[in-house]
């Protein structure tokens, strides 16, 4: 998931744009990834009260393939990494400043990361354990987050944090592949480079069958995705806007929709990931206040995104149980299960907005406060790397 800070900015035109400036539209995109990304697991976990889930075609084809809204993840956090830090490492990696840019990303990736393994961790130790047994070392494994990196060959404890995984190892080998790309590297290879992405992106959901990779090959999936959104980046400075963008990306966003709820894998995975770079970089190119992406509810969403994708799991699991309590023994008719199912949607929408919003305020922001050493946090600020 892409793990990034901005700070509120006014417009300003592109050739004066700095660090600080923040992509709201890209930003309130990251929360409604969020919330789709959620969706593969709620198929996953309630199909156990909710039979009939895989009746229903097309929600459950599009529930299925939404594990492609990581893909979306890891181009965004190129596209932002490289907005924020990109110029901090444009001559040379100092230690002081390389030490700086982790304390961030530590700051922003690990205190609810490590809230979340506590409460796994002790949840097995009292009895309440996953489907899938989790070997004792691997708890070592998601404290240094290095278990996606092909030491098992399934997710073990909080399952979304695969994504963490990867996207961690991505940050520290970012400054010094940013440092040789600013060097050698002309701008205008990006447009190459991008169109190398994508036919890596291509090979790999053709050779797995899908993007669905969360273990083995992970961390190449991640570095495809990454590299994708450092180029939109790179074109996006050197390139003239995209006009129309308010309509053009909702207009993206339907068609990435419909390819998922329509298309089988690996067809939906590779037009989604071409979809998604021609997202990032419409959106990046919108900065009209007025547009659709720039209404406060979603910018909040995306403020909150990250507690979202790393709680949802477990409020799926708490609620699967009570609803296999309350089922007990009845047997629910497809009418039945349709309804029950839209009550139990809408409660857990509820109820993980309301969590995700208290985690990222008593948890997330004073630990990235502490950790960071300031004395007031009111939101989300963008620090590059010689002042993170």
């Amino acid at each position: 998931m892409a793990i990034t800070d901005g700070i509120s900015a006014p417009t300003i035109a592109r050739r004066d744009i700095d660090a600080t400036y923040r992509f709201d539209a890209l930003t309130s995109l990251r929360g409604l990834a969020a919330l789709c990304t959620l969706m593969v697991h709620l198929v996953t976990v309630w199909i156990v009260v909710f039979p009939a889930l895989e009746k229903w075609e097309y929600f459950y084809r599009f529930s299925h393939h939404s594990y492609l809204f990581v893909d979306f993840f890891f181009i965004l956090s190129g596209f932002v990494m490289c907005h924020v830090y990109g110029r901090a490492f444009s001559v040379d990696v100092s230690i002081s400043g390389y030490m700086k840019f982790m304390r961030a990303r530590f700051a922003r990736i690990y205190p609810l990361h490590l809230v979340l393994l506590a409460i796994y961790v002790g949840l097995a130790s009292i009895g309440i354990k996953q489907t899938t047994e989790n070997p004792e070392w691997s708890i070592l494994a998601n404290a240094f987050l290095v278990h996606a990196l092909g030491m098992f060959d399934h997710t073990t404890w909080n399952i979304p944090s695969w994504s963490i995984s990867v996207e961690w190892w991505t940050y520290v080998l970012f400054p010094f592949v940013a440092v040789f790309a600013q060097r050698y590297i002309r701008a205008g290879a990006a447009v190459l480079a991008l169109g190398m992405s994508i036919a890596s992106f291509i090979l790999l959901a053709t050779y797995h069958g899908s993007m669905s990779i969360t273990v083995g090959l992970a961390f190449v999936r991640c570095l495809i995705g990454f590299t994708a959104g450092a180029c939109l980046y790179t074109i996006f400075l050197t390139h003239r806007g995209v006009r129309l963008a308010r309509r053009i990306n909702l207009a993206i966003l339907v068609a990435i929709f419909i390819v998922l709820a329509c298309l089988p894998s690996p067809v939906s995975d590779i037009l989604a990931f071409i979809g998604f770079c021609s997202l990032v970089y419409v959106s990046s190119n919108d900065v009209d206040q007025r547009d659709w992406l720039h209404h406060p509810i979603l910018i909040w969403l995306g403020d909150i995104s990250y507690s979202i994708y790393l709680w949802h799991t477990l409020l799926l699991h708490v609620m699967a149980k009570i609803m296999l309590k309350l089922k007990g023994e009845h047997t629910w008719s497809d009418g039945e299960q349709l309804a029950y199912f839209l009550v139990a949607l809408l409660a857990f929408e509820v109820l993980i907005l309301l969590l995700a919003h208290l985690s990222y305020k008593f948890i997330e922001l004073p630990a990235r406060n502490f950790i960071n050493a300031r004395k007031t946090y009111s939101g989300s600020v963008a620090v590059k790397a010689r002042s993170a």
